[in-house]
């Protein structure tokens, strides 16, 4: 094989596996956004009493809503899984730290911020791997 048959080989992997990527991204994605739409909602629907916390899903909610948004519309921008893997970090300590006064809250926030920085670790692993396989 010439070295333009290899050189072309090599990019229609490249194509394949960015499409992949591209897919897989968008997918998580989209999934933060229903996430952070539920944190910006969820304070009013539970009628939460603790100023703090109502406050904290709120401006994270958002947070997270713009971070999937960017994410979608531009799948190579890892750097938006980073900062969504800290803020769900964030919601899993945020109840003790805020003093969650309702358990409902307390669930709440831990629950979405595990499931947030689970698909932030997994999808830059994702990421990562289809990386390094090109």
């Amino acid at each position: 094989m010439n070295r333009a048959d290899r050189d072309y080989r090599e990019r229609e992997v490249d194509r394949d596996v960015t499409y992949s990527d591209r897919e897989d991204v968008r997918a998580v994605a989209g999934v933060n956004f229903i996430l952070g739409i539920w944190l910006i909602i969820s304070p009013w629907i539970f009628s939460y009493t603790s100023g703090a916390v109502q406050w904290d899903q709120f401006g994270f909610g958002i947070a997270v809503v713009v971070l999937s948004v960017i994410r979608y519309a531009v799948p190579r921008s890892s750097w938006a899984s980073w900062l969504n893997a800290l803020i769900g970090i964030w919601m899993i300590i945020a109840p003790f730290a805020l003093s969650a006064n309702r358990a409902v809250a307390y669930w709440n926030e831990v629950i979405i911020g595990i499931v947030i920085a689970i698909l932030a670790f997994s999808n830059m692993r994702s990421y990562a791997h289809h990386r390094t396989t090109v």
